[in-house]
């Protein structure tokens, strides 16, 4: 009867630490800690091919820390011009014509692995009135921490991430940034 009890109580308490209702997926992910600051870099944009007015860049969240680490939910991200000032676009989360609409996953860095998010507008139908020469990303770390990267914006003139005449309401002023995906393409809403 001693070692039914005692065997009953030995699953017991392993339901209960595994987390009963969850899955190994889930369970995998508490145990890894969001990555700290310092173990991520930016690595600069990726031109993403122009389809019907799109003008969009991937960039890359890479851990160059020792241990393997998450990331988690939407970036923020400005642009600036080549004076360092901000541009005044307006940002979106998620959605849009070219960034997927999904909602944040967890994405589970091991060493050296990357994260992808996509910034994507609407060319300038009235033409540009000052081209973004430069990003800064900031998104949650560890401890409470936040990570921030900056920099060159991708591609600069007509195809790039400017600031377009016609005024704050104008189509191309709106940036949609993805939330941090596990892959390039998982950013995109056109699959």
């Amino acid at each position: 009867m001693r070692s039914v009890k005692a065997g009953a109580a030995v699953v017991l308490v392993s339901l209960v630490a595994g987390g009963c209702g969850s899955s190994p997926d889930s369970a995998h992910h508490a145990r890894v800690m969001r990555c700290p600051a310092r173990a991520l870099v930016l690595h600069p944009g990726t031109p993403v091919v122009p389809m019907t007015g799109e003008h969009a860049v991937k960039y890359a969240l890479t851990n160059r820390g020792p241990v393997t680490c998450t990331v988690h939910g939407y970036p923020r991200v400005v642009l600036y011009d080549a004076n360092d000032d901000v541009l005044p676009f307006r940002y979106a989360t998620g959605g849009g014509a070219y960034v997927t609409s999904s909602k944040p996953v967890t994405v589970v860095l091991a060493r050296g692995a990357s994260a992808y998010v996509l910034v994507a507008k609407y060319r300038c139908d009235l033409g540009i009135a000052r081209n973004a020469t430069t990003i800064r990303l900031t998104l949650a770390a560890a401890h409470g921490g936040l990570f921030a990267g900056r920099e060159a914006a991708g591609i600069s003139g007509s195809a790039g991430l400017s600031y377009c005449r016609g005024g704050q309401h104008d189509p191309g002023q709106l940036v949609a940034v993805s939330p941090v995906e596990p892959t390039g393409q998982a950013t995109s809403s056109l699959g």
